[in-house]
């Protein structure tokens, strides 16, 4: 478990805040469509699972939710609640750091979400999150593709093969659809291209690379690293463009 640990914070240190402008448009884009299939978020009690920085909860929170929002990582978690006093949210977010299987589910929600986690990872975890909300449930993953030449170029120039960069160790979308279909669940699904470049320093993008390295149980090669983001450089910067397909799952419990 620790070094699951360890990724996140060091994610946390350059993950995406709410008010970022690429991660803003997509979450608008979410929850307007949620809207305008008659999802009303003003009020309700919130399950985010995966949290992160706040992302998805902040927002939810300045449309008047209740929210509660779990994450694995101490370090998304403090990103949140400070993003969450500034806007003078912490009435209506709470945290609680855990995993998804140790999370203890005392009540169902109104709602419940997770949106881009490695939290839903498995089919014991979809039952959990299936069985913890009475109203509607929202699964956001990954669709047909994820493009990150970067990633691609490490894993390629460590492993001398291809590997599968698109899934983040979540569900993908067309799987969870897969397991309602089988359980007869009806839902509504919508799928969205999106992209985004992050801008690092040299040292910032040699650990953004060591991170994605450890994650996939490879070990860096520092002459490798270091060739491939000279090759990227533009000026003394980094650039990582993600070139993305996203799916929006919407249920209602019967």
């Amino acid at each position: 478990m620790q070094p699951q640990f360890n990724f996140w914070d060091n994610m946390a240190k350059r993950y995406p805040r709410f008010n970022d402008a690429s991660m803003s448009k997509d979450v608008n884009h979410i929850l307007s469509w949620c809207q305008e299939r008659n999802v009303s978020f003003e009020g309700t009690t919130i399950l985010d699972i995966g949290a992160g920085t706040g992302t998805i909860a902040i927002p939810l929170a300045q449309k008047g939710a209740h929210v509660t929002a779990m994450d694995i990582s101490e370090g998304m978690l403090a990103a949140l609640n400070e993003d969450a006093k500034e806007q003078g949210l912490s009435a209506k977010v709470s945290t609680h750091q855990s995993d998804w299987d140790s999370f203890p589910l005392s009540q169902q929600y109104d709602i419940v979400i997770a949106s881009m986690t490695p939290a839903i990872s498995d089919l014991q975890k979809i039952e959990k999150m299936l069985g913890a909300t009475k109203g509607i449930g929202i699964y956001v993953g990954w669709g047909k593709y994820r493009i990150n030449k970067l990633v691609e170029a490490l894993v390629k120039a460590h492993t001398k093969e291809e590997e599968d960069c698109a899934s983040g160790g979540c569900i993908k979308a067309a799987q969870f659809i897969d397991i309602l279909d089988e359980r007869n669940i009806t839902y509504e699904s919508s799928f969205f291209a999106t992209s985004w470049c992050d801008t690092y320093s040299f040292e910032e993008a040699r650990e953004y690379a060591y991170d994605q390295l450890k994650r996939k149980e490879i070990t860096p090669n520092e002459e490798i690293v270091e060739s491939i983001l000279i090759s990227n450089l533009e000026g003394d910067k980094v650039q990582i463009t993600t070139e993305a397909e996203k799916g929006i799952i919407l249920w209602r419990v019967a």
